[in-house]
């Protein structure tokens, strides 16, 4: 097969770097008929299992750094309305689809820890009537601390949760002020113990630079104490800046927020610091110990990027349920609507509430794989990833500029095979637009590394 396209050369405001947890992006989605999404649903083949994503958009208190899609809601009533909507989601995908093989399941929010533990009790055994959960299936949980209690953890070990996600971001009480979001190092030993005695010993932290108040100081104070709880994996996230997006952003602006140097320091001394307590660096932005899974599954070639970062999940069919969810299938990817009134609306009426999304193609997917690939383990051969998906294409473009930053030092290259050097690793997300369809191709790469901001 042989497709050619070309990239926009036009001119257009710049564009922040995408984190290529898709491709193509969010970003690129349009209106998409739910009548579409249905038939996508229908079409899945039998066999390869698929993995769920929950989003519950809810949360007790608004965090001013948030960029998720979450209400702040002081009382239940709202949260069991939407729970029902959603289990009527779910009994409408599982008779389109059959009981499809589940090998991953994900909470997300908002916060799944608002959900008391009788309500999430309730959820997941719908999950199990509904779906064929396998035996080694991971189901993995973000946690609120501040919203988290023994009696959930309980739960979640009894539904068969197996790792949770805690959203620490930053272990300064000055910081957490600044962000408002409270929570003293007590209580997230208190969280720690009641998961470990459950059972439940795959533990991840989230942590964020790049915050107001934060320095290399308090950085390396949260990467000291978060070797101290000894999780299994680390995310460690640049904080997003977008006060024309996120209004609440504006709540943050009286603090000094660190410039694009000190972010890099900032995530330099916690990536050095993490490195020397005996974690692996793993793409962009995840650490993890040598015992962890997502270790092996990179050794082994199976680790993917996807909505969720970095994992080690064999599907490649991701289905979202909830307001705002992304879901991802072969033919594409679909968003339900982000407005819980539609969202409700819709499944009132038994119809999905899939508002946007995207159909892939075949250069899509090939190039998918490309960007990946890259982001996973920091080297691709876009040629033989082309030859995999039986398509003729000799990157022309992609080549002229792939060479400028082998001469300068940011790629280094083997035959074909381009990886980056230790000096390109911090423009990753930059490098890897090269390969974006969908990206303006307007400024030389040099300048997109150097000055487009990363965060």
């Amino acid at each position: 097969m042989t497709i050619n396209r070309k990239k926009s050369q036009t001119a257009s405001a710049p564009r922040r770097l995408p984190r290529y947890t898709s491709y193509p992006t969010a970003l690129e989605f349009d209106s998409l008929d739910p009548g579409l999404y249905a038939q996508w649903l229908k079409d899945l083949p039998e066999g390869p299992p698929i993995s769920l994503y929950f989003h519950i958009p809810f949360c007790e208190k608004l965090c001013w750094f948030c960029g998720c899609f979450t209400k702040i809601s002081n009382s239940m009533e709202p949260v069991q309305r939407y729970l029902e909507i959603l289990r009527k989601e779910i009994h409408l995908i599982s008779r389109i689809t059959g009981q499809k093989k589940v090998s991953h399941i994900h909470f997300g929010g908002g916060s799944p820890t608002i959900i008391d533990a009788e309500s999430f009790t309730r959820l997941m055994d719908l999950v199990r009537e509904s779906f064929d959960i396998l035996p080694d299936a991971e189901i993995a949980i973000e946690i609120d601390p501040r919203t988290c209690s023994e009696e959930k953890v309980k739960a979640y070990a009894k539904s068969g949760v197996n790792r949770a996600s805690f959203g620490i971001q930053d272990f300064n009480p000055h910081v957490q002020e600044a962000i408002n979001r409270i929570q003293p190092d007590a209580l997230i030993t208190d969280n720690i113990r009641w998961f470990r005695d459950g059972g439940i010993t795959d533990i991840n932290f989230d942590l964020i630079y790049g915050m107001p108040r934060q320095t290399l100081e308090t950085i390396e104070e949260t990467v000291v104490k978060t070797n101290g709880f000894r999780p299994s994996r680390i995310a460690l996230f640049g904080y997003a800046h977008v006060p024309w997006m996120k209004k609440h952003q504006q709540m943050m602006d009286k603090h000094h927020l660190p410039e694009q140097g000190e972010r890099q320091a900032m995530f330099e001394l916690a990536s050095r610091k993490l490195q020397e307590f005996g974690y692996q660096a793993i793409g962009l932005d995840h650490f993890a110990l040598p015992e962890d899974s997502l270790i092996t599954a990179r050794e082994e070639g199976r680790m993917r990027r996807n909505f969720q970062g970095y994992s080690a999940d064999p599907a490649t069919t991701m289905i979202g349920f909830g307001a705002s969810a992304i879901g991802s299938l072969p033919e594409g990817y679909v968003q339900n609507s982000p407005d819980l009134k539609s969202y409700v609306d819709s499944l009132e009426k038994d119809v999905l509430p899939a508002r946007r999304g995207l159909k892939v193609d075949a250069m899509d997917i090939m190039y998918r794989e490309v960007i990946s690939t890259l982001m996973s383990v920091f080297a691709v051969n876009p040629w033989a990833i082309a030859k995999k998906h039986n398509i003729t294409h000799d990157f022309a473009a992609e080549k002229v500029d792939l060479e400028k930053l082998v001469a300068v030092g940011y790629l280094d290259r083997e035959g074909t095979t381009y990886g980056l050097t230790e000096a390109g690793q911090p423009y990753l997300r930059a490098i890897a637009t090269l390969f974006d369809q969908y990206f303006p191709q307007n400024s030389d790469i040099i300048d997109r590394c150097v000055h487009e901001s990363e965060g």
